[in-house]
């Protein structure tokens, strides 16, 4: 979750109001979760005094707004932290601590996400602001695509939780696509289309509109073996280590 959502402060901050509006935070429970799953609870009160509850039990602090760094002066009695802001919404703000590049305090609405799922919240705010669309991957993850009015289309930006991705090929889970991924960018959607030879049915992975040399070539889930290919009068496919080739270079690596 953590790495997700340091991915994604970076694009979120386009969407972020302004601690200025205290509004959004005055006299709003938000809760966080500590790495020892303690759950905190801040209500930021309108004369200054913050109150903080610990698994129950309770400290009355201070808390002060200052607009010259845009940051909150918390004093918890026991220390006093600024925080920066970084991304601030009526059910989530995050606040950095200051002179850190890593300490995240995220604090929720606990009326809007009383279960603390920050990362679903995150995760649909920013794929809906960003007309991003999600896509169930069958190996159970989620890619995200940009949309556009043309669909997906080649050089969309790909991720996953909101990191880049390895060259690969990603089959869909709806739809049986398959997104050839290169640099995080689409550069091939591809289907599986079966082809009837003499030999028996290979499956060619390749574009909608047709297939081109290169694609992958398999016979019974495995890359199908070199050979000709007859289709019929004057048909052949021409395969050459698990891919479509052209006649010649097949002869030319054959000697035929």
């Amino acid at each position: 979750m953590k790495t997700y959502i340091d991915n994604l402060l970076p694009r979120l901050k386009q969407f972020s109001q302004s601690l200025d509006r205290k509004e959004i935070f005055i006299d709003t429970p938000w809760i966080y979760v500590d790495e020892n799953n303690s759950r905190h609870k801040y209500i930021f009160q309108r004369d200054g005094s913050l109150i903080m509850s610990v698994n129950g039990e309770v400290l009355i602090g201070k808390w002060e707004y200052l607009s010259v760094a845009n940051s909150i002066l918390i004093d918890r009695i026991r220390d006093k932290i600024l925080l920066n802001q970084h991304f601030i919404h009526s059910s989530i703000m995050i606040l950095k601590l200051d002179g850190t590049s890593e300490n995240n305090l995220i604090l929720a609405n606990e009326l809007i996400i009383p279960d603390y799922n920050v990362y679903d919240f995150l995760k649909t705010f920013y794929n809906e602001k960003a007309n991003i669309k999600v896509i169930n991957l069958k190996d159970g993850r989620s890619l995200e695509l940009e949309n556009n009015p043309y669909g997906i289309i080649a050089n969309s930006l790909a991720t996953i939780n909101g990191d880049k991705i390895e060259d690969c090929i990603l089959e869909t889970l709806e739809n049986d696509k398959k997104y050839k991924i290169e640099n995080s960018q689409i550069v091939r959607v591809l289907i599986d289309v079966i082809y009837k030879t003499k030999k028996g049915e290979l499956t060619i992975e390749q574009e909608e509109y047709g297939s081109c040399y290169g694609d992958r070539v398999f016979y019974k889930s495995l890359p199908a073996p070199d050979g000709i290919y007859s289709m019929g009068f004057l048909e052949n496919l021409y395969v050459v280590d698990g891919k479509l080739t052209y006649k010649r270079a097949y002869k030319q690596k054959y000697k035929l």
